[in-house]
């Protein structure tokens, strides 16, 4: 019986894994066959590529389907929406720095907006800033929103309103305010990204 039992008894080698991915741990038993000892290798997969598989999920509508996540890039011309957008707060930097000047040579202290005068220089610098700011919104939004779809035009569009407001600027910085009207054809450009992104707008629902 001693003899029967130490014949049953079967040695098991476990070599290390090799480097992970695609690695198998052999496992080599020594079974007992009519008294006789005869090799048996037995290839197992290593543990880390067993532990690697995942169950597909019962929630998932698709089990094991991958879900592909696409994202949509910008069109390369967007760089022109972008470079109008920023020529758009050079300007009312620009305005604001005459502002500051102005302010300065009238003696004007903070925070008070306008002079209590007639025929006032600065006001007509002040009204000149404010009233590109009043619409600045706007002209962002509408200028990100249509150059999603028609980057040149709104683009264009963008410079043509950039543009004439330095000659708006410009023709109120003479005292005279009748003259800011020799930039009012960049209202053109405004008008142009308006219907670009209506336009956008109604593409996306039909």
């Amino acid at each position: 019986m001693a003899s029967l039992a130490a014949s049953s008894t079967a040695a098991l080698a476990l070599p290390r894994a090799s480097a992970p991915g695609g690695a198998r741990s052999a496992i080599t038993a020594r079974l007992p066959r009519h008294g006789l000892a005869s090799a048996c290798p037995l290839q197992l997969r290593s543990a880390s590529t067993v532990w690697s598989r995942k169950p597909a999920s019962a929630a998932s509508p698709l089990p094991g389907v991958a879900r592909a996540v696409v994202v949509e890039a910008l069109p390369k011309e967007f760089g022109l929406v972008v470079l109008t957008a920023a020529a758009s707060a050079v300007l009312t930097q620009w305005q604001m720095i005459e502002v500051a000047k102005q302010r300065r040579a009238s003696n004007l202290p903070y925070p008070k907006m306008y002079e209590d005068k007639e025929d006032s220089l600065f006001n007509c610098y002040q009204r000149a800033h404010q009233n590109t700011l009043e619409s600045y919104p706007a002209f962002l939004s509408l200028l990100l929103i249509s150059g999603y779809a028609y980057p040149i035009t709104a683009s264009a569009c963008g410079m043509v309103w950039v543009i004439g407001r330095v000659f708006y600027s410009l023709g109120y910085y003479t005292g005279n305010p009748r003259n800011r009207v020799q930039g009012m054809w960049g209202t053109f450009g405004l008008l142009g990204l308006l219907v670009t992104a209506g336009v956008f707008g109604v593409r996306q629902l039909l």
